[in-house]
């Protein structure tokens, strides 16, 4: 529901406040002051084309906003969270919703926001047009939309839901055939990976690698290079310990010597026991020594450095360059083996994405059944609905003062898509003889604007409100009408926002239309530094009488026109 226009720099209006409600609100005011403004201005908020000669003169640009309280499940919600202007969450509560639009002097600088976020003029349409219709001169956003008639005859027919789920279904539907192609398009990539991963990982288990070989690899080489060096210094410690006179031989003097002075001293007991535990570990040390003794060995030397060089090589093909952690292995092999893991599993994935591919294959034959047996019985529907439709716009037709106006609904069958299997289109002769036109190429803006209002309200009457939680916006509904069929087309303005709960905004020059609405705002022109704005004010009570008097007699003052003007309120308060 628009809750506050504001309007600047356009045309006559320097700026403008309007603060709405819900029901059904008349805008009224003399030619030329600037009631289709408001209209066009609200035209720019939907997505309608720019035109830099709107901007008032001498103003920089002109700018509209409106102010829009949206209600929970609202279809603008959820185009907000399909361009990421809210979140999905978002869309199951109720949400204020600002349009701005602004259009400068010299044409180049315009921007449209929604929420104070800039977007395209193309986003904020396709949000303006879940919040608002327009049906009048120059308007083909409205009834004359393929969509909205489908969405028209669908809820005459009470198959909204039905039609919902179709959509549903097609676009999941589409989404998983986007996913098919995708893997499809990678098949040949994805096959090249495979030969390539399989390949690397043949030739890394090959390598038989384990964790920490290259440190023992690496120590046990430069123990074997330098063998004849390490068996030349282990042997002079060996003779060092154990020759003649060796530290062995000393020991085991001084071990005699005092054990056996301690037979005179007990003191020197423990000095025994030391000598004694030393003369054991020279021994001990002395026989490590002579099994650490290495022999030269060329042929395990050659081995070493030839697996040594094999780690290398895959170090190079497959290593990290990382720090390990402390729980982490060491040593460059630790690159290769996780590199390992992680091919292992690459190959997992891609091997898997073949049965993916069966699998979305099967969602999507199944999504396109359902969607067939779907469009099947929403065609049905729509088959038994189009001509109790065509009946019925005809008698409401009359009712609005276009009395003898033919009108035809159009199904022809084409491929399956969102919408169904046909495509749906309203056609209308205004006059008898005439041949039925696509509602879309109607040339009376008032007569689109009267069959607008028929639609809405017969499906309303059918229990479901397409548009319903909309701001419908009737402009010249009443043009070419006068008399009782005026009032006919006021009665049924005002009945549409109360069947619908929509919100219903109707510029009219016409007593006895405004004399309907539950609201009712004057957009005034006047004078000031010779030049002229516009003005809008709410009336009611007094001023109301004054307003429809003016549009009655051209004279407020007069009492003829005041009681007339006072019968047609009381007329249709008794609605």
């Amino acid at each position: 529901m628009l809750r506050e226009l504001v309007v600047e720099g356009l045309g006559v209006i320097e700026r403008a406040e309007l603060e709405l409600r819900g029901g059904c609100s008349a805008l009224t005011g003399e030619t030329g002051a600037g009631k289709t403004l408001i209209v066009a201005a609200l035209g720019l908020l939907v997505g309608g084309r720019s035109d830099r000669a709107l901007v008032r003169e001498g103003a920089a640009e002109a700018l509209v906003e409106g102010r829009f309280v949206v209600p929970p499940g609202h279809a603008a919600l959820e185009v907000l969270s399909a361009h990421g202007i809210i979140e999905a969450g978002m869309a199951e509560s109720e949400a204020e919703v600002v349009l701005t639009r602004s259009i400068t002097a010299d044409g180049k600088g315009g921007r449209a926001r929604i929420n104070g976020r800039l977007v395209t003029v193309a986003a904020l349409g396709a949000v303006g047009e879940q919040l608002v219709e327009i049906a009048g001169q120059n308007e083909a956003q409205g009834v004359a939309a393929p969509s909205r008639q489908r969405a028209l005859l669908d809820a005459f027919a009470g198959s909204t839901a039905l039609a919902a789920e179709l959509t549903g279904t097609v676009r999941a539907a589409s989404r998983v055939h986007g996913e098919m192609d995708t893997l499809l398009s990678n098949e040949r990539q994805r096959e090249r990976e495979l030969d390539l991963l399989r390949y690397e990982i043949s030739e890394i288990e090959k390598s038989e690698l384990q964790e920490g070989e290259f440190d023992r690899l690496t120590k046990d080489a430069d123990r074997l290079e330098h063998a004849e060096s390490i068996a030349l210094a282990l042997g002079r410690a060996i003779d060092a310990l154990n020759g003649e006179r060796g530290a062995a031989e000393t020991i085991d003097s001084a071990h005699r010597d005092v054990s056996a002075a301690s037979q005179r001293d007990p003191a020197l007991e423990e000095v025994t026991r030391r000598l004694e535990a030393a003369s054991l570990e020279i021994a001990d040390i002395a026989s490590d020594l002579t099994r650490s003794m290495v022999a030269p060995d060329p042929q395990t030397l050659e081995e070493t450095r030839a697996r040594l060089d094999v780690i290398a090589r895959m170090t190079r093909k497959y290593g990290e360059d990382r720090v390990p952690q402390d729980s982490e292995p060491r040593g460059p092999e630790a690159g290769v083996l996780g590199y390992l893991e992680r091919a292992r599993a690459r190959i997992d994935e891609l091997e898997n994405a073949e049965s993916s591919l069966g699998a979305l294959r099967a969602e999507h034959e199944s999504l396109m059944a359902r969607a067939g047996h779907l469009a099947r019985e929403l065609g049905t529907l729509r088959k038994v609905a189009a001509p109790r439709l065509e009946k019925a716009m005809e008698e409401t037709l009359g009712e609005l003062a276009l009395s003898g106006a033919r009108f035809e609904v159009a199904l022809t069958q084409r491929e399956l898509f969102e919408g169904g299997m046909e495509s749906v289109e309203f056609r209308v002769a205004a006059n008898p003889g005439e041949m039925a036109r696509p509602v879309a190429k109607v040339a009376s803006g008032g007569e689109l604007s009267r069959i607008a209002l028929a639609l809405h309200l017969l499906t309303s009457r059918e229990g479901e409100t397409e548009g319903s939680a909309r701001t419908m916006i009737f402009d010249e509904v009443d043009a070419g009408v006068a008399g009782l069929a005026a009032q006919s087309v006021g009665r049924a303005l005002a009945d549409l926002a109360r069947a619908t709960g929509a919100q219903v905004l109707l510029v009219t020059h016409l007593p006895q239309v405004a004399a309907f609405a539950d609201y009712h705002y004057r957009v005034l022109k006047e004078s000031a530094d010779a030049r002229s704005i516009a003005l809008v004010a709410r009336v009611e009570g007094a001023e109301r009488v004054d307003e429809l008097s003016r549009m009655l007699a051209g004279m407020p003052e007069s009492q003829r026109a005041r009681e007339h003007a006072k019968e047609l309120l009381e007329t249709a308060s008794a609605r």
